[in-house]
């Protein structure tokens, strides 16, 4: 009988972790990085950086640089992929477009056009969503997309 309680016993363990385990939430789906194709890592890794405050991130292969946000949760890395053999990663530069929630659209539209940064688009202001949009491009055409929301400044 004791015998028979303690099976019971464990059958029921077993089945109660089991449900709970099944009715636990599942991870939310999550964006974990963005890849564009780039030609140079340096030069690629200093436009981020000094535009958009990123710093460089690991050297993932030989094919693909990590360019990382300074602050954890701040958002999805950005990996520079280099790879014209098309052996790890076909992707090719100035292929990709990433938006980029930004504080002073204009400010950094400015910065880019004073140091001569090429393919600056005029801002572009939404004063019924009270924003600002501008488009550039990276020193390989990649499309990069400034969101500022909030009142123009």
């Amino acid at each position: 009988m004791i015998r028979l309680m303690a099976s019971t016993m464990v059958a029921l363990m077993g089945s109660m972790a089991s449900a709970g385990a099944a009715d636990a939430p599942a991870a939310p789906i999550t964006l974990m990085s963005v890849k564009i194709g780039v030609t140079d890592f340096q030069r690629s890794t200093d436009f981020y950086v000094k535009y958009f405050g990123m710093k460089q991130g690991a050297k993932y292969n030989a094919a693909e640089q990590g360019i990382d946000w300074p602050t954890p949760g701040q958002g999805s890395n950005i990996i520079l992929v280099n790879d014209p053999s098309g052996k790890v990663i076909k992707l090719a530069p100035g292929g990709g477009w990433i938006m980029l929630k930004v504080p002073d659209a204009k400010k950094i539209a400015k910065a880019m056009t004073d140091a001569g940064e090429k393919g600056v688009e005029a801002p572009i202001e939404i004063k019924q969503y009270q924003t600002v949009v501008v488009t550039a491009h990276d020193p390989d055409g990649n499309t990069v997309e400034m969101l500022q929301v909030g009142p123009s400044q």
